[in-house]
């Protein structure tokens, strides 16, 4: 994996950097199975980062929320559906897949953005293997406010 990390001072500059990947995501070759793992304490700009995303592949950035209670979040986009998953109030382990119907999310044509990852358990190293097609995004505050993005993106 290719790795780029990026500071970011405001929600703007998250926002662009979400931008940026998006644009990069509508243009992959690929339509299906194309992931977004996004890593970060609360409150650290993954929903903001992926507004970003969303606004990159022409959605309106303000119908993007943070799907903690719902789960799934469907945005219906030319090249498929951006689903915007939080993971954030399951326990972790192969449950969290289920619950949220990760195989067939991943057959779709769009993009499958997963919020708290880490509670995949051990479906997440299953899913990160698939270096053609994962991106990992880590979102940590800094002491001083602002936050260090890390990006991996697939080799290729």
């Amino acid at each position: 994996m290719n790795e780029q990390i990026y500071l970011s001072h405001s929600p703007d500059e998250t926002f662009a950097v979400g931008y940026s990947l998006g644009e990069r995501l509508a243009a992959w070759p690929e339509p299906t199975g194309r992931v977004v793992l996004l890593s970060g304490e609360l409150g650290s700009g993954k929903t903001q980062f992926v507004k970003g995303l969303a606004a990159a592949l022409g959605l309106d950035p303000a119908e993007v929320t943070s799907p903690t209670f719902a789960l799934v979040q469907a945005h219906a986009f030319p090249g498929g559906t951006l689903w915007h998953v939080d993971l954030y109030r399951l326990p972790t382990g192969p449950g969290a897949a289920e619950a949220i119907a990760l195989a067939e999310l991943l057959g779709q044509p769009g993009i499958v953005a997963i919020e708290w990852p880490e509670r995949l358990g051990p479906v997440l190293p299953t899913l990160a293997a698939s270096e053609d097609r994962t991106w990992r995004v880590y979102l940590d505050e800094l002491q001083d406010g602002n936050r260090r993005i890390t990006l991996h993106s697939p080799v290729g």
